[in-house]
């Protein structure tokens, strides 16, 4: 049984010069393995009919795409909605290859049991395969949002980004693709939110509760790590944590009272306190660590540059807040 391998290289090597974006093809059978290297081409297939899904109040929608791009938005047929771009990577002008994987080896479904379940995989064929998942959700979406993202394949680029959650009560989103990005428009009925991106996150107009972590160890300084604006905070929540691994973290708060920040940069940067309402108070250990005391209620840790990892001396990691 020949068994085909895709990886991709992104440097030259000093005995096999290799452009960025090659295929590096390995047949393995009883003989041995023979390696080849040519350039990767993507190659679409035919999408399946889009799904129209019903859901029970409440109920969840869970997206698990092992390879490709998600996408969130609004569904204006008042169901849940699941479409697919199939597509695979492989060596150049190796059509015949590609279609032989995408009608094979491909498996996408979307069913509704308790839940709705989109989810994209594969049996057999290159780690090249997958598709994008565009999911549609109705305006009367209450239950909750779970996306991953495994990013398992050659290239790892894809991004997932939600536009829409209709009044969804939490999002639980994580993008395992090396270099993807997650975008999240929430709303302020989203009481719980959990991102963990290996780039840049941004999450806007959610409630309460979250865990954001970015885990670029050597993320662009130019633009900020993680952009979060939080909607409202109930005083009964537990707050919880912010951190990126490198680079800033930009964060707004609203301005009613009931919540402590306790911001900091630990390896290099400061933490710009921003414009605070009259009624909070700022308690400063030194320019990279202060708290922000706006009344009693939920704690929040926002850690810019936790564990940097650049080459050279280390950017400024800084925390900026604002309040709105």
């Amino acid at each position: 049984m020949h068994l085909r391998l895709l990886l991709t290289m992104f440097a030259a090597s000093a005995s096999l010069s290799l452009t960025p974006g090659c295929q590096v093809g390995c047949i393995e059978d009883g003989s041995g393995t023979t390696c080849t290297a040519k350039s990767l081409e993507r190659f679409d297939g035919a999408p399946p009919p889009v799904a129209q899904l019903e859901r029970a109040p409440g109920a969840p929608v869970t997206i698990d795409v092992l390879y490709g791009n998600v996408t969130v938005q609004r569904s204006a047929s008042g169901k849940v909605e699941a479409q697919f771009a199939p597509f695979v990577y492989a060596g150049h002008g190796e059509r015949a290859y590609a279609d032989q994987q995408l009608s094979q080896n491909l498996r996408t479904s979307a069913t509704a049991a308790g839940g709705v379940v989109v989810s994209v995989r594969r049996e057999g064929g290159s780690n090249g395969l997958g598709a994008d998942a565009i999911v549609r959700l109705p305006d009367n979406f209450d239950g909750p949002l779970n996306i991953v993202n495994h990013g398992g394949g050659s290239l790892n680029n894809f991004d997932v980004r939600v536009e829409f959650v209709g009044r969804a009560s939490a999002i639980t989103l994580t993008n395992e693709s090396q270099l993807g990005r997650c975008w999240v428009q929430g709303a302020p009925s989203v009481r719980s939110t959990t991102v963990q991106c290996g780039e840049e996150i941004s999450v806007f107009d959610v409630s309460d509760e979250m865990n954001i972590n970015n885990l670029e160890k050597r993320h662009d300084a130019q633009t900020p790590a993680i952009t979060l604006r939080l909607a409202e905070i109930a005083p009964s929540n537990r707050g919880e944590r912010v951190t990126s691994a490198s680079s800033t973290i930009s964060a707004s708060f609203p301005t009613t009272n009931g919540y402590v920040i306790m911001a900091k940069s630990p390896i290099k940067g400061q933490v710009s306190e921003g414009a605070a309402p009259p009624s909070c108070a700022k308690e400063a250990a030194n320019p990279a660590a202060k708290t922000i005391k706006c009344g009693n209620g939920p704690v929040y840790e926002v850690t810019a540059g936790a564990a940097p990892d650049y080459i050279g001396p280390p950017s400024d990691s800084n925390v900026m807040l604002e309040y709105r």
